[in-house]
């Protein structure tokens, strides 16, 4: 039964809100090209690290956040979020200097780390029953929808100049607005932390086996090969001189829409799919990083985009899925925290990844790195094919934490 103080409209959305900027680190991706001509003394990897610092930052302060919401409570480490995200996302609208700009994106990954966790395990305090559940597919779909809208907005505002495209980031402010007026204290700040229950004291001491580690490095590697994509893509229509590139911003919400649509249909996929779909899910992703990097105009870079987004779609589900399947009993919330830190610290070592491979190989175009990343995440797809049973009998070895 919904709680009846949270059942308004406006309550539903000031909450909802405030998950739309979370996995908008890259919407900006594809301002590269353009500050590449701002920051000329800097590396081409050091301005791809612009787009992917805040990840760092964001891991850090998802481990960090129980412990601020201590101090602060639920509501103002939401509020102190959010602020931080909408202030210091806006400052590379109106500097040049790289340093301030890295600082800034340093910062705006503390603040979205610090309500990253809460956007969904708040739900839990404010609503029960069908309406808890119907909330946590909302939240799910306007992640992504923000993620959709950031990079479309960002796309059509780096034709002007790329400072702009950095504006998307006065939606974290418009949150802080709607949080402030319509969101009240939770629970948890008020009677929760008056006391500590008897559950909370004989509450088993989490831990993580072989499989949530193996795993989460396994997402580690995943997303640096993955965010070729969003590092790479503008960078490689400009390489290619194709008609219509600034169409690329298009292509790549186009992929996070199709990501979209496509979890709104996760559970049928996996009941047909079943045991091989980590497997076919890498295997999408990587065959449509070759048909981008093969493709000779925007038409096949924007169908290979949409193909994409269909395997997108699959592996981020089905691997929180099996770590939570597989993680030691009443250990999930480490389990994910400990996957989280997979996903955040493997996009943000992505564009040094990415440029040692070209170091390798002797060829740093962009086109060669998504071309790169496409083979090995269908490698990834071919290994996970053969070790799909052996998963299923990964070590019960626990490692205290």
């Amino acid at each position: 039964m919904t709680k009846n103080r949270y059942s308004s409209s406006m309550f539903k959305l000031a909450f909802l809100s405030i998950s739309l900027l979370l996995t908008s680190t890259a919407s900006i991706s594809i301002t590269i090209p353009k500050m590449q001509e701002t920051f000329v003394n800097q590396s081409a990897t050091a301005v791809e690290a612009l787009v992917t610092a805040s990840n760092i930052t964001v891991m850090i302060f998802v481990l960090l956040s129980p412990f601020i919401v201590k101090v602060f409570g639920t509501r103002k480490t939401v509020l102190i979020g959010l602020l931080l995200a909408g202030v210091s996302g806006v400052v590379p609208m109106f500097s040049d200097n790289y340093g301030l700009v890295y600082i800034s994106r340093l910062i705006l990954g503390a603040g979205l780390g610090m309500f990253n966790s809460l956007a969904v395990s708040l739900i839990n305090d404010f609503w029960s029953g069908d309406t808890r559940n119907k909330m946590l597919g909302f939240q799910s779909a306007v992640q992504s929808i923000g993620q959709t809208v950031t990079t479309f907005i960002a796309g059509i505002l780096v034709n002007y100049n790329w400072h702009t495209s950095y504006s998307i980031y006065f939606l974290a402010l418009a949150s802080f607005i709607l949080f402030l007026i319509y969101v009240p204290n939770t629970t948890s700040d008020t009677d929760k932390n008056d006391s500590v229950s008897t559950e909370q004291l004989n509450k088993p001491k989490q831990s993580i086996n072989s499989y949530v580690i193996l795993s989460s490095f396994g997402l580690l590697i995943s997303f640096a090969l993955l965010m070729a994509l969003f590092l790479k893509s503008a960078g490689f229509v400009v390489e290619e001189k194709f008609e219509n590139a600034s169409f690329i911003g298009t292509a790549l919400s186009i992929y996070t829409l199709v990501g979209f649509l496509g979890s709104l249909l996760y559970g049928y996929i996996v009941k047909v799919t079943k045991q091989y779909t980590f497997a076919l899910s890498y295997a999408i992703i990587g065959a449509s990083f070759l048909i981008i990097a093969l493709a000779p105009n925007m038409t096949v870079i924007t169908f290979g985009m949409a193909f994409g987004g269909i395997g997108g779609s699959v592996f981020l589900p089905i691997a929180f899925g099996t770590i939570l399947e597989k993680a030691p009993s009443q250990s999930g919330n480490l389990a994910i925290s400990i996957a989280m830190v997979g996903t955040n610290l493997g996009t943000y070592l992505s564009p040094y990844l990415l440029a040692a491979l070209g170091n390798l190989f002797g060829n740093n175009s962009s086109k060669f790195s998504i071309l790169i990343s496409g083979v090995l995440m269908l490698a990834l797809a071919v290994f996970y094919f053969l070790i799909r049973n052996i998963f299923k009998q990964t070590s019960e070895v626990k490692i205290e934490v």
